[in-house]
């Protein structure tokens, strides 16, 4: 690649100061990987993102209010081994 220089903005002020270094840490990563490798990063990067993001609208689902079941219970009873003939 050649050498210039890229900007963007982002929320950093918003991220607790250890996850501001894991996200320069990414950065980093993705910007000394060879660009034969730039394709596949890409793609993992955004299975992360689709797995992350199915899974934060997963925890907004509706839940199910819990309640106690009694019951009693019985003693054990051995079965009969199980005999496979070829």
């Amino acid at each position: 690649m050649s050498e210039s220089s890229l900007s963007f903005k982002t929320s950093w002020q918003s991220l607790a100061p250890d996850k501001f270094i894991l996200l320069l840490k990414c950065l980093f990563i993705i910007q000394t990987l060879p660009e034969s490798a730039l394709e596949e990063a890409a793609e993992v990067l955004e299975e992360i993102f689709n797995f992350y993001a199915n899974r934060s609208s997963q925890l907004n689902l509706p839940t199910v209010s819990t309640s106690n079941i009694k019951g009693k219970l019985k003693t054990t009873q051995l079965r009969p081994p199980i005999v496979l003939e070829p």
